[in-house]
């Protein structure tokens, strides 16, 4: 009977040691799905980061794009009227007419990029940077004649700048016309203007921003 009940407390705890043993493994189990877990959540939170820096980038790129003149313009205050206040460049001025028009010559070259990037990228943030090219086409006339003089080198933004310059659709293609009627022209040209006046004609917006993504598709 004395080995019967040795027999029956060995079996009894040899039970309760399995007991133990499980339990011990489900807590390190629960402990181990637990870290997975958090390394699931920081891996998501990883890869949510990554796909917004394209859109970090794109914003400090337009940022840097439509403010880049102004750092200049701070360290050569002179020439700041021309860009802020109609001024006309007239001889014995403080800036020569070589740096105003280089100045002119970056304005707008990085107003083209920045078009070009809302075109091409949805999440660009151009909304802020048509109201810059919009006031410094507005306020600046060598910016005006700059772009007018210089209308071929800007095939897939001139005519949103164009547009952003003027406020009345009668401007746009008053521009347009003046732009067509030019001398020198090549045959080439003259039909890319015209077909561009086209376009605004037949638009049913006169979204500045929707040309520039126009333009670029229908040379892809």
């Amino acid at each position: 009977m004395g080995m019967e009940v040795w027999i029956g407390w060995m079996g009894f705890a040899g039970t309760m040691l399995l007991v133990a043993v499980g339990l011990l493994n489900f807590s390190v189990f629960r402990e181990q799905l637990r870290i997975a877990r958090e390394q699931i959540n920081t891996a998501l939170r990883q890869l949510e980061l990554a796909q917004k820096e394209p859109d970090m980038h794109l914003i400090q790129r337009a940022t840097t794009e439509a403010s880049n003149h102004v750092r200049l313009l701070v360290e050569r205050p002179y020439l700041r009227p021309y860009f802020y206040e109609d001024a006309v460049w007239r001889p014995g001025d403080a800036a020569s007419e070589d740096e105003v028009r280089a100045m002119a010559e970056l304005i707008l070259n990085n107003f083209a990029s920045a078009l070009m990037h809302s075109a091409a990228f949805p999440q660009y943030p151009v909304r802020g940077i048509d109201r810059t090219i919009m006031f410094h086409m507005r306020h600046s006339p060598v910016l005006r004649d700059l772009l007018m003089a210089t209308f071929d080198r800007f095939p897939f933004t001139g005519l949103s700048i164009i547009c952003l310059k003027n406020e009345t659709a009668q401007g746009v293609e008053s521009d347009l016309r003046r732009l067509i009627e030019m001398e020198g022209l090549d045959r080439r040209e003259t039909e890319r203007r015209t077909e561009l006046l086209q376009i605004f004609r037949g638009s049913q917006t006169h979204e500045a921003m929707e040309f520039t993504a126009l333009s670029m598709q229908k040379r892809r």
